[in-house]
């Protein structure tokens, strides 16, 4: 009889475990969103009903190459990175962590097949959004129009700092700018996919982080 009460008690703790986690995503969808545009509680659970939870394994894809682009995941849980397979590396453009939007943007706009992968870099969750039910929103209210407007506007800035950043910067203060404005990438990424993004060799990335000690 103990033994069957202290399961229950478990798996009691597990459930109200995995509630609390869920609220904290759901509150921090809607903090986020609320930077961008601030909706009324009747239009966050619209678009809370179009938004569906997904976990991907680490070394699980999101997207791949060859793929359509259906939506946008916004992280609640762990790190996907972007990259494009060229000449057999991968070459990363992007990290998605917690609270920003994963997706790749040329095919989401265009609806092409795309030529670049998302993937789990750790074990990931978050709210999956797909492309046609926001753009049904967009068509109900002109503050979903608003919030998309802007949405798409913090994505493409996003892409011009990472260009910005490429083409400006030498090596070195390229690690630095990440370690000022991304520290959570520094201590989360592997270092080969670290010097990817940055676009330089894995040695050259050790050596420049020697120097830096």
């Amino acid at each position: 009889m103990f033994f069957f009460l202290k399961q229950y008690l478990s798996a009691l703790h597990k459930t109200k475990v995995r509630l609390r986690s869920m609220d904290d995503a759901i509150n921090l969808l809607k903090t986020t969103l609320h930077n961008f545009h601030k909706l009324t509680d009747k239009e966050f659970k619209e678009f809370l009903k179009i938004s569906e939870y997904k976990t991907l394994a680490k070394k699980e894809f999101l997207l791949q190459n060859g793929q359509y682009n259906h939506g946008i995941l916004f992280v609640t849980k762990g790190i996907l990175g972007l990259y494009e397979l060229i000449n057999t590396k991968e070459i990363y453009t992007s990290f998605f962590s917690v609270s920003n939007f994963a997706t790749e943007i040329s095919s989401l706009a265009s609806q092409n097949t795309s030529n670049k992968n998302i993937v789990a870099i750790s074990n990931t969750e978050g709210f999956f959004i797909k492309r046609t039910e926001l753009l049904q929103l967009y068509d109900k209210s002109i503050s979903f129009e608003r919030l998309g407007r802007k949405l798409l506007e913090h994505l493409l800035s996003e892409q011009h700092t990472f260009t910005t950043m490429l083409t400006s910067l030498k090596p070195e203060d390229r690690y630095k700018y990440l370690l000022e404005h991304n520290p959570e990438l520094i201590q989360q990424i592997p270092i080969q996919y670290l010097a990817s993004y940055i676009g330089i060799a894995r040695e050259t990335l050790s050596r420049i982080r020697r120097r830096m000690l």
